[in-house]
């Protein structure tokens, strides 16, 4: 009996430890191990380079991971265009919709006529490389919902 307890707890101690996830300190971060990981997790490497990483989805929707100088923060972020001649007030309501959303932020680029989305993913004290691509999924979800709030149809999809 104790040998099967002992062994089970074995199991379990080995099972938690190739499991357990690994903090990565500020200081450890590059766009090497993000662009590694995600690419990893069946995201696609756009672009890389010291500062910056952009990946795109399996539906091919994209977004930039920028570090912050001081390793504070990743910015990810990406600018949606708008069509020509956008009424103002609809691009209004349409931030306010995108805006009541919990993760990303929305403002208006009027010299891009773009919609910037940005989530700011705090690393200051560490993270772990899982909840980074938690909160990168999170990013791509929340910026579906606000394509479906668009329902004035002011998005140019090119």
């Amino acid at each position: 009996m104790k040998t099967r307890l002992f062994t089970v707890l074995l199991i379990c101690f080995f099972a938690n430890f190739l499991s357990a996830q690994t903090l990565v300190k500020p200081a450890e971060i590059k766009t090497s191990l993000i662009a590694d990981y995600l690419r990893g997790k069946g995201y696609t490497i756009v672009e890389q380079q010291e500062t910056y990483v952009k990946i795109a989805n399996k539906e091919k929707a994209v977004l930039f991971m920028d570090i912050d100088s001081q390793k504070k923060y990743i910015n990810m972020n990406v600018n949606v265009l708008l069509k020509e001649g956008a009424d103002k007030d609809k691009i209004d309501n349409l931030l306010l919709g995108i805006n009541s959303l919990a993760m990303v932020k929305a403002g208006y680029l009027p010299n891009q006529n773009s919609i910037s989305f940005q989530y700011f993913f705090w690393i200051t004290n560490g993270f772990t490389l899982e909840t980074l691509e938690d909160a990168v999924a999170e990013f791509f979800l929340y910026q579906g919902d606000a394509y479906s709030l668009d329902k004035e149809k002011i998005f140019s999809y090119k």
